[in-house]
């Protein structure tokens, strides 16, 4: 719930986990920041849903070998923008500056 209520209240910056099922797998999309693997989860909380997309750097973490229909737990931090939620930062951070986020699916973490 604690991602809906920061959703629900614009706050982006939030370090979050949440977990749900992967609705939709997008392309890899590579930029300045690296490649980063998208997909998007179905986040209940009560009688609230939200699809958060998650935008995970696979240049610094490895990818998750993530399937629609998959229950995930990502861990990272919230980012609102014109496009919806969003969840970064799902991975190590190589020097430290950063808490460091994941994705678990199949029992398996990565980082």
């Amino acid at each position: 719930a604690g991602a809906l209520d920061s959703i629900s209240h614009g706050r982006s910056g939030s370090e979050v986990t949440v977990e749900g099922a992967v609705v939709r797998v997008l392309a890899t999309n590579s930029g300045t920041q690296g490649a980063h693997e998208q997909f998007v989860v179905a986040v209940r909380a009560g009688n609230a849903e939200q699809d958060i997309l998650v935008a995970d750097n696979i240049t610094i973490g490895r990818a998750a070998p993530v399937r629609q229909g998959d229950d995930v737990i990502v861990r990272g931090e919230l980012a609102i923008d014109a496009t919806g939620p969003v969840i970064h930062w799902t991975h190590h951070d190589p020097r430290g500056r950063h808490e460091s986020g994941f994705v678990r699916v199949n029992g398996e973490l990565y980082d």
